[in-house]
């Protein structure tokens, strides 16, 4: 019985062994934790490589221990013991990195200091070369800033993504203390004796995953203070860099020497394109003759349909037609480019030396510019053509790659693949030689403007005088060899607006003198005054035009736009303003006329060029269009002149004297002093009415306004009334007989009509 107890107690002895050496493997050797966002300032080196140690003897320890043998003792599979293995090396790892990080800081550090040194020294901080300097020495500065400002656009990038995977570090080192403390409190609610290995072993596989994330955010931190401080870093570098390019270029001269070696260069690129040219010429011509042989056997094809090995026979040929023509038109392009070059170094050359006035140097910018601006526009196009490339040539490699394909077929699409790279390499070059372009035109518009502040404030004045100049005597448009410029338009219209002003003025002077003098009415003073006035201003159009020496001709276009606008859209206009010339002419209406339209009465006050000004007797404008003046039926009341007949109707009772009511309406017509003498009142005995005797009296009235008709018949009503009480005579009012039949007794009867509603009884019974 002893035996068997004694070989179980040996078994539990050596699970409890290989335990121990678990745990030390896992925690043997554990750090105090690392709370998240907890700063890693005080981690130095030092420290990186004793952890680094640590985690290399637990991994030792832990390799010892792994067997199929221990990993069936404790309850697991061998994969988890290689996973623990491998744990630990990737902390291994991260450590690694943290330390070769902390190292990265210290150097960074030292960079830091010493380009604050450079920054704080001499002028020529610290370049060997002692100045003078030339152009080409000029331009390796301006590379060094390219490279600055390329490096500081890449640390801000990183900078940006190295905080996203801080964020992230930080939020793993959350989720697995989370994971941590959650295993440790179900393994801690258990009794010591009542822990499986396989509790323990959850356990502390979430305190490695803790460890792991604690060495991450480490690596993180470290990272992403490195990256800081190479930003500030490009930050002086850039500093140091402009105030490089600042010093050579106070301290620029013009060396002859390097300008020949630079034009030199640029002949020797031009005779090597221009024989590429003719090679790619040769090499066109026979890439056309092969493709037309190609179609030529796809046109011979019996049953009109292709077979695969002519098809990609065909489409190889074409690949390589269309290649050389592409690179034919970008190497010519370059050519272009390259003279382009040549003219931009003498410019550059020329700027240093000081031999090019002020409005050159901007004109030249000007072209600059637009050259700018066409290459950024080609290399657009350069890149969508790259990326089309890259498809195309993916896709036709991933169909070579079949196997069931022909040899023949696979053949042609290899070389139409080489045609399609051939392309692709010469795009990228093009487009290398595209921004080497751009980046010297940028180079010269700076110094451009760099001379262009060092120049003195005169001659600052007159390139703004010349440049002022440029547009005041910039061409509009021209027509039979007739230009109108800005400076020749903008005098027509001072001359065209000056000459208004001056010809209202001194007609309204010469309106109120010679139109008084000769007593003319107001409506035909007014028709004189519009007529000069119009052939006033046609003249001065005229005038205006004729003296810039702008033909009435270059108006024509304008002429036919007015005709097509007056066809479609301007009828009513001019039919209203040839009305107001008619109006004028004819004179149906004066200035100062009462009218009456469509029930409306007014006095005329203005005849314009497309409407009439109306005042109401309420004192209201009206604007009537003047073709209603000939369109419609107007009353007007002073025409020939302003005498009008007013009548006053009176009714009195039957039995009155009429030849009293007949003197007493006269009577009251003269008393009025606004009654005319001439012709003189009358009275008419117009009808026996129904209830009275009607009596129409007749006069007239001289009036100017239209309310004074009414007012005049108003006041002979008053005095009619007056004169008709003091004679006794009664004016009629309407009234009615009613005759009885008495012949015979009259007939009462007394009818039942029933109960009487109270709503239909009258109001107080």
């Amino acid at each position: 019985m002893r035996a068997p107890y004694r070989e179980s107690a040996s078994q539990v002895g050596w699970i409890v062994l290989s335990f121990l050496c678990f745990w030390l493997a896992f925690v043997g050797l554990e750090p105090k934790p690392l709370i998240a966002g907890q700063s890693t300032e005080a981690f130095t080196p030092s420290e990186a490589t004793k952890k680094i140690e640590d985690l290399e003897k637990r991994i030792k320890i832990a390799e010892q221990n792994e067997s199929e043998q221990t990993a069936l003792q404790m309850g697991l599979q061998l994969s988890d013991l290689n996973e623990r293995i491998g744990k630990l090396k990737v902390i291994r790892s991260a450590y690694e990195r943290l330390l070769t990080a902390l190292k990265k800081k210290e150097s960074l550090e030292e960079e830091d200091r010493l380009l604050r040194e450079k920054l704080g020294g001499g002028q020529q901080l610290g370049m060997v070369q002692k100045p003078p300097y030339n152009l080409s020495f000029f331009d390796s500065v301006l590379d060094e800033l390219d490279a600055a400002e390329q490096q500081k656009e890449t640390v801000g990038l990183a900078v940006k993504l190295s905080k996203k995977g801080l964020e992230d570090a930080t939020e793993r080192l959350e989720s697995a203390l989370k994971e941590w403390r959650a295993a440790s409190e179900q393994r801690d609610a258990k009794a010591p004796q009542e822990r499986d290995l396989k509790l323990i072993w959850e356990t502390e596989k979430a305190l490695l995953e803790k460890e792991l994330a604690e060495g991450v955010l480490r690596l993180e931190t470290a990272n992403h203070a490195n990256l800081l401080k190479q930003a500030g870093i490009s930050e002086l570098r850039m500093d140091l860099t402009q105030r490089k390019v600042t010093w050579v270029r106070n301290h620029l001269y013009f060396d002859e020497a390097d300008q020949k070696r630079q034009l030199d260069s640029l002949a020797r690129s031009r005779t090597e394109l221009e024989g590429r040219v003719q090679e790619l010429i040769q090499g066109q011509e026979e890439a056309r003759q092969a493709w037309l042989n190609a179609q030529n056997q796809a046109a011979d094809a019996t049953d009109g349909n292709l077979d695969p090995v002519r098809e990609a026979f065909l489409t190889e040929r074409e690949a390589w037609r269309e290649t050389y023509q592409i690179v034919l038109e970008q190497t010519e392009e370059r050519l272009r480019l390259l003279a382009h070059q040549e003219q931009v170094w003498k410019l550059r050359y020329a700027l240093i030396a000081g031999g090019m006035p002020h409005e050159k140097a901007v004109a030249q910018g000007e072209e600059i510019e637009d050259q700018i601006g066409k290459i950024r526009r080609l290399l657009g196009v350069q890149q969508r053509y790259q990326s089309s490339l890259q498809s195309q040539i993916g896709s036709l490699e991933k169909k070579i790659s079949e196997e069931a394909l022909d040899t023949s077929v696979k053949s042609h699409l290899e070389n139409r693949v080489k045609a399609l790279q051939k392309r692709f390499e010469r795009y990228f070059e093009f487009t290398s030689f595209l921004l080497a372009t751009e980046q010297l035109d940028r180079r010269v518009l700076d110094e451009i403007d760099a001379g262009l502040r060092r120049v003195s404030l005169k001659q600052r004045l007159l390139g703004a005088g010349d440049r002022l100049q440029k547009v005041w005597d910039f061409e509009l448009w021209a027509i039979d060899n007739y230009s109108v410029t800005v400076r020749k338009l903008l005098t027509a219209t001072f001359i065209l607006i000056m000459g208004v002003l001056s010809a209202k003025y001194l007609l309204r002077a010469l309106s109120r003198r010679v139109f008084a003098l000769a007593h003319l009415e107001e409506g035909t003073a007014s028709v004189i005054l519009k007529t000069v006035t119009y052939f006033a201003y046609l003249f001065i159009l005229i005038f205006a035009l004729r003296m810039v020496n702008i033909p009435l001709g270059a108006f024509a276009f304008l002429g036919g736009a007015i005709a097509i606008g007056v066809g479609f859209g301007a009828q009513n206009l001019i039919n209203n303003f040839i009305s107001g010339f008619i109006l004028m002419g004819e004179r149906p209406i004066h200035i100062g006329d009462l009218i009456e339209l469509e029930g409306i009465l007014g006095r005329v006050e203005e005849i314009g060029a497309r409407c009439t000004r109306v005042r109401t007797g309420e004192n209201i404008h009206i604007l009537v269009p003047n073709s209603s003046f000939l369109e419609k039926n107007i009353t007007n009341w002073t025409l020939s002149d302003r005498n009008i007949r007013a009548k006053v109707t009176a009714g009195v009772i039957y039995g009155s004297p009429v030849r009293e009511v007949e003197r007493l309406l006269i009577k009251a017509a003269t008393e009025d002093e606004r009654v005319l003498r001439k012709p003189e009142p009358f009275v008419i005995f117009n009808d026996f009415g129904d209830n009275a005797l009607i009596f129409e009296l007749y006069f007239w009235i001289a009036v100017r306004q239209t309310i004074e008709r009414r007012l005049i018949e108003s006041s002979v009503r008053f005095r009619i009334d007056e004169l008709f009480r003091e004679a006794g005579i009664v004016i009629a009012f309407p009234q009615r007989d009613v005759h009885l039949d008495a012949s015979g007794p009259l007939e009462f009867r007394l009818v039942d009509a029933g109960p009487i509603n109270p709503s239909s009884r009258p109001r107080g019974q």
